[in-house]
């Protein structure tokens, strides 16, 4: 068994993305077959064959994964190392060495998991569970000082519960930290497209008269072309995770990131012209005429690059959509309300 793990692991071209991979998959292949032998009496030598064999499953299964090719095409979706679950499956057998290691390198190994959870553990009901001042770890620690053995086995499972909390943080660290480079690989892919479409339609002043000629069809595309635009380079340019849920519906926070949030940003550019021609917030003017509609925020514009102006607006809208339909439209309905309450006003001064 050891054999054949070690020479699928070493054996082929290793991906310089799964490097890391390959050398703690031999690295814990070498250590484990110190341990096939029972090396402590705190476990029965049938316990620690049990948890021999199962750590030689988990390292057996990582193989399969690695002598898959990096990236074999299985009708409808492409298939990969899955190198996040390879992650998970290694930090088990990490995890099983704690009931297989020596007494005497126990109490190192409590304090090396302690140091990983005070620098990856945040929440504090958590850390005040494990390592505050009435923590678990002070006991663990003060009961391997004095090697009391009546306490040596249930020591060694706190202290492999305390690692796979460390390591289901970093997995799921990890597994976000990918999420959101692929959301935004996928972004820039989408922009670029929509950059490229928008070239082709339009490759000479695109935008000098939008809103203003063309007529309502060729505004419209445009302003829902700009809005989706705006909600891509939202994505490349976010500092915040993504939604997505571990072990969830993983097309469904997918879809959303790639289409709900971009088609409410192209409605919000739609909705922000059509809030300008109603002059109910602002209005985009020249700087010939005058306007009387002083309670508007009135910005003054060429009337050469007032198409820009649209430009821009759909743009920035569709950049920060649900804050700007959010603040836009407690904005209309107070407008509007106040205009109904001036209208109700003069109704009644009339009767």
């Amino acid at each position: 068994m050891t054999e054949q793990t070690s020479k699928s692991t070493l054996g082929g071209w290793i991906n310089p993305a799964t490097e890391t991979l390959h050398q703690k998959h031999f690295d814990l292949q070498e250590k484990l077959k110190r341990y096939e032998r029972p090396h402590n009496k705190d476990l029965t030598e049938d316990d620690q064959k049990q948890v021999v064999t199962e750590c030689w499953t988990y390292l057996n299964e990582v193989s399969g994964y690695l002598n898959t090719p990096s990236l074999t095409i299985k009708w409808p979706f492409f298939r990969g190392k899955h190198p996040h679950l390879m992650w998970e499956l290694l930090h088990r057998v990490d995890e099983n060495f704690i009931l297989l290691i020596d007494g005497d390198e126990l109490y190192s190994t409590a304090i090396d998991v302690k140091t990983s959870f005070d620098l990856n553990i945040k929440e504090e009901k958590l850390r005040a569970e494990w390592i505050g001042d009435k923590g678990v770890f002070r006991d663990i620690l003060d009961q391997l000082k004095k090697k009391d053995q009546n306490t040596m086995l249930v020591n060694r499972y706190m202290i492999r519960d305390a690692l796979r909390i460390v390591n289901e943080k970093m997995d799921c660290s990890y597994w976000q930290l990918s999420m959101n480079i692929m959301t935004s690989v996928l972004s820039s892919l989408i922009l670029a497209v929509l950059l490229l479409l928008a070239w082709m339609r339009q490759p000479i002043n695109p935008f000098q008269y939008l809103g203003q000629r063309g007529g309502f069809t060729s505004t419209f595309v445009t302003l829902i072309g700009l809005g989706l635009m705006g909600a891509y380079l939202s994505n490349l340019m976010t500092k915040e995770d993504f939604l997505y849920i571990r072990g969830g519906p993983y097309f469904r926070c997918l879809l959303h990131n790639l289409f709900s949030k971009p088609v409410m940003s192209a409605f919000a550019a739609v909705f922000i012209y059509g809030l300008e021609k109603t002059k109910l917030i602002f209005s985009i003017g020249n700087q010939t005429t005058s306007t009387k509609l002083t309670e508007i925020i009135t910005i003054n514009v060429n009337q050469d690059y007032m198409g820009y102006a649209y430009a821009v607006l759909a743009i920035v809208s569709g950049f920060s959509a649900d804050k700007t339909l959010r603040s836009m439209f407690d904005k209309v309905l107070k407008k509007l309300e106040q205009k109904a309450e001036k209208t109700k006003d003069s109704e009644t001064e009339k009767k």
